[in-house]
């Protein structure tokens, strides 16, 4: 994700949407049920449990019904996409369970982050954008619900295509008063696909005590900077944050209690994804330091971290193989990281396309775990 001055200041802007208060249970899952395309769950009353149905007439085969366009999108994506990456996942990262996994410059990537560790307990994402409201699509003028239902459309298909959101994308869709296509509706639609419930949408305020976000009491003033979402699948309960923040160094030097929880967050298994190049940079070194200092586990494309910095954490295993850099960006970059997969002999293969590198000899990820020191052996 690109970063530039008019990125930098989103997280400022006075937001456009708000709700009086959080949708219940009920009507958010059904929120994100509608934006992914698909039918509501209905809940069968008492009464009606106990009656037995009517006999069936007869009647001629029904035509199977006809999948929206969001639905037939996020079915190609899983073909090329979902199913290769979480069963290569399963056996190359092989998670752990539980615990929190950390996406920094994730957009409202919550589909790549919920698949590559399926079993967490808590997701934390982290954008330059504001996460906004759940929309409620009731109290859209027609004119409107067609607009909104169109980008979103537009962009579900590009995510399916591409398997990653283009910053400047998700700028012009935050910053557009017709289209109101921000982060939330687009992590719901997430996570009803996913097969989720969602049990609640909440915004986040920074607890400067604890250098913690936290979930707030929506109100008509609340801005929906950050949020989470109570999600609920198979018995377990999941926790996705939200939190938009500025990753730079500018911003987390004068900030001391959001540079606290961000390293907090580095101490956890952690995913990098068509992360521009942004952390080799130098106005980036907090953000960098977190990772390489803490990350127990980290996955990434070739648009995160250098090599050299990947090796301080462990050894590096390499998936596909890597030339040069995307031609969006400069063509010296992991320049050593290229000579590595020349000169490994353990290369193994990527079965799926992932983020800028499409084509099967360009596509590459690492996987590089922590080195645990072994304590010094008790003296006899």
């Amino acid at each position: 994700m690109r970063l530039t001055s008019a990125t930098l200041a989103f997280c400022q802007l006075p937001f456009l949407f708000s709700l009086a208060a959080a949708p219940d249970s009920s009507s958010v899952d059904a929120l994100a049920r509608d934006y992914a395309g698909l039918p509501v769950l209905g809940e069968v009353s008492p009464a009606a449990a106990s009656t037995p149905p009517p006999p069936a007439p007869s009647l001629p085969p029904a035509k199977a019904p006809v999948k929206s366009s969001a639905q037939v999108a996020w079915a190609a994506y899983e073909k090329f996409i979902g199913i290769p990456l979480r069963n290569w996942a399963a056996a190359e990262v092989a998670p752990p369970k539980g615990g929190t996994v950390f996406y920094p410059f994730s957009g409202p990537d919550l589909v790549t982050v919920a698949q590559m560790f399926p079993e967490a307990d808590r997701y934390v994402l982290v954008a330059i954008q504001p996460a906004g409201a759940p929309v409620e699509l009731s109290s859209k003028t027609p004119v409107a619900l067609a607009a909104f239902r169109q980008k979103f459309s537009e962009e579900w298909v590009k995510f399916g295509s591409l398997g990653f959101f283009r910053t400047l994308d998700l700028n012009e869709n935050t910053a557009s008063t017709t289209a109101q296509l921000t982060s939330t509706p687009v992590m719901l639609a997430f996570a009803a696909s996913l097969g989720f419930r969602v049990d609640a949408a909440r915004p986040l305020t920074l607890n400067s005590e604890k250098n913690e976000f936290e979930p707030a009491v929506p109100s008509s003033d609340s801005k929906w900077t950050s949020v989470r979402l109570d999600l609920s699948k198979d018995g377990r309960n999941v926790v996705v944050d939200y939190v938009c923040l500025d990753l730079s160094d500018d911003y987390l030097k004068s900030h001391p209690h959001e540079a606290q929880w961000l390293k907090n967050c580095g101490k956890n298994p952690t995913l990098l994804k068509a992360a521009s190049h942004l952390l080799p940079k130098p106005y980036f070194t907090v953000c960098r330091a977190a990772v390489v200092e803490g990350a127990t586990l980290l996955v990434q494309d070739e648009t995160g971290l250098e090599y050299k910095d990947l090796k301080k954490i462990g050894p590096v295993k390499l998936y596909g193989r890597f030339v040069e850099a995307h031609k969006l960006f400069d063509a010296n970059s992991q320049r050593d990281l290229a000579a590595a997969y020349v000169e490994s002999h353990q290369t193994s293969p990527l079965p799926f396309s992932y983020s800028y590198q499409k084509s099967a000899d360009r596509r590459s990820l690492q996987v590089v775990r922590r080195e645990v020191a072994q304590k010094d052996a008790p003296k006899q």
